[in-house]
């Protein structure tokens, strides 16, 4: 993805960026965002979005975030607007926007600084990191006073902050401040007071207007920058009726500072425009390594020892056992014994008794998670090279069932031509098409399984139907 948005940017072509990043185009005419768009990123927008709380890594749901132009915006400035999937177990397939500012709707939305969507602006995300901002004490990030807490570090990194009040705080209101950097918020802080004339800005997890919002507010005070704890929203001389909001994810340091730091990932594993700007000695040519979900070794117990077993695609191998060996367990479990370590882990995986070793449930997991976020791409390159059609996830559930999350044009045909039984049922008992129902998917998706035979039926002619929910 990564590659196809970045060669389509440097043709100029950002509607070839926006279908590799996944994104639906709302709009026909560009002409009053074409600056917003020349240096546009799709990808790297992308990778600096806020993800759910639900550990899938989906993207966080139901959200806007303002792409605006680098001056004081008016009602009558047009804007790009960002949205987010409905759904975490949805399609992560994003939507933009244009707009003008004093037209956008009611409710929390998220302004991002250019350089977390702006290729041209991309070296500015080592600004915050490097500690060097405005009116701000030049300290570094890491430097963390010996013995001091959360709220110690942002009286010493400059913030204006009533400490005795601020320690009884609740608990998750101080977490919240725990989770940001002094730096890097104050410099979203102050850019958004400048585009958006405001001083004072909540900070919010989520993008649902009647969302429970966490009580820290950050200010702009004279030349420093303040925090309190309110539960009103003071008046802003707003440019719409939607309110400029802070998300704390976008307020930290960047992540990918740690995590190359205790070795999580290797540099070239970086986005290449976030590696230049955090990493600059890092070889320009290296990339990542393209990594695929079949030949892996998983360790399992097995009769007081550990054995390997292979893993090709869905396919397991019990490496350490003979033809001899499973023909000797299927004569025992004919006679009502149990299966060993290996053959009990084979079978939970094919979907018998017993639970699934830690290592393959990390596996499936990410394979899955590898489709969900590579979109039907990925998954019929994975079908290329030998992935099991017939693979389920840890709820019984096909990747018919999990159709509505790509694009399924191509994807379905395959898949009904593989023999996969288009009224399958989940653990859950749901086939393809409840799965579908649930989770709004298109009416072309709808017809198509209904074409297929797909259960429960539905009236073509009907589409008041599409929308009723499974039994």
């Amino acid at each position: 993805m990564i590659a196809e948005c970045a060669a389509a940017r440097e043709r100029g072509d950002w509607r070839a960026a926006c279908a590799a990043a996944r994104i639906d185009v709302a709009f026909t005419d560009a002409g009053p965002v074409a600056g917003l768009l020349a240096g546009f990123a799709p990808d790297l927008l992308r990778w600096h979005l806020p993800r759910s709380s639900s550990g899938n890594a989906a993207l966080a749901t139901g959200m806007r975030f303002l792409l605006a132009p680098d001056r004081p915006i008016t009602p009558d400035t047009w804007v790009l607007v960002v949205r987010s999937p409905r759904w975490v177990t949805g399609t992560q397939r994003l939507t933009l926007e244009a707009a003008r500012a004093g037209d956008l709707e009611e409710g929390p939305v998220f302004p991002l600084p250019p350089h977390l969507w702006d290729a041209r602006r991309s070296a500015e995300l080592r600004a915050p990191a490097a500690g060097d901002t405005a009116d701000l004490p030049a300290v570094a990030p890491t430097a963390r006073p010996r013995g001091a807490g959360t709220i110690d570090l942002w009286a010493s990194a400059g913030w204006l902050i009533d400490q005795a009040d601020a320690r009884s705080w609740p608990r998750a209101d101080r977490a919240t401040l725990d989770g940001m950097d002094p730096w890097t918020a104050a410099r979203t802080l102050r850019w958004i007071a400048d585009r958006f004339r405001g001083w004072s800005f909540p900070v919010r997890a989520d993008g649902h207007p009647r969302s429970p919002v966490r009580h820290v507010r950050l200010e702009v005070a004279g030349k420093r920058n303040g925090i309190t704890r309110s539960l009103l929203d003071p008046p802003q001389p707003g440019m719409t009726p939607a309110r400029p909001s802070l998300h704390p994810v976008l307020l930290r340091r960047p992540v990918e500072i740690g995590l190359v730091a205790r070795g999580r990932i290797a540099v070239r594993e970086v986005h290449p425009l976030v590696r230049a700007a955090l990493f600059p000695d890092a070889p320009a040519g290296s990339v990542p390594p393209r990594r695929h979900a079949h030949d892996v070794r998983v360790r399992v117990r097995c009769g007081g020892r550990w054995h390997w077993v292979g893993l090709r695609g869905n396919d397991l191998d019990l490496l350490e056992h003979t033809d001899a060996d499973r023909m000797r367990e299927q004569a025992l479990r004919a006679f009502g014994g149990s299966l060993a370590g290996c053959f009990r882990a084979e079978s939970a995986w094919y979907g018998g008794d017993g639970a699934v070793p830690r290592g393959l449930l990390e596996h499936r997991r990410d394979l899955w998670r590898r489709m969900e976020h590579g979109g039907s791409r990925v998954v019929l390159a994975m079908l290329d090279a030998g992935l099991d059609p017939h693979l389920r996830d840890g709820q019984g559930r096909t990747l018919l069932h999990r159709i509505h999350l790509f694009d399924h044009t191509e994807l379905l045909p395959r898949l009904l031509a593989a023999g996969l039984d288009v009224n399958a049922v989940s653990r859950r008992g749901w086939t393809p098409m409840c799965e579908a129902l649930v989770h709004s998917a298109p009416a072309e998706l709808l017809q198509a399984l209904n074409a297929a035979g797909a259960y429960p039926q539905l009236s073509l002619t009907d589409p008041a139907e599409w929308a009723a929910p499974p039994p």
